[in-house]
């Protein structure tokens, strides 16, 4: 799973708003995505359109676990939740972020193990 952003500035950074919205967005367009797929069979909720849309949210604390020598590409770890109807699923979540030598930046995900 990876995603280019363009043009969102020249500080890397894995709690920046672009690389939380490019996280969610990788996460969310994944529809084998076991975390959304356990939190969907263990609600009770009747399934209709209001409550079968899955609510993806990160966690405040973004934290870069690692960073390269030449700070272009960063490890990072936080906390990522989904509620389906009534049922609420969380999970560590692991990615990098990456700028190239143009200047664009790359979200990359690791799937979720379980």
């Amino acid at each position: 799973m990876l995603l280019l952003l363009a043009g969102c500035g020249d500080k890397l950074d894995c709690d920046s708003i672009e690389t939380r919205n490019a996280v969610l967005r990788t996460v969310a367009d994944d529809h084998r995505n076991p975390l959304v797929n356990y939190a969907a069979k263990n609600s009770t909720a009747p399934a209709n359109a209001d409550n079968a849309k899955p609510l993806y949210l990160l966690g405040e604390r973004i934290v870069t676990t690692s960073a390269s020598a030449d700070k272009r590409t960063l490890q990072c770890s936080g906390a990522i939740s989904v509620t389906v109807g009534d049922a609420k699923a969380s999970k560590e979540i692991d990615f990098t972020v990456q700028q190239g030598a143009d200047g664009a930046i790359s979200v990359s995900v690791v799937p979720f193990q379980f």
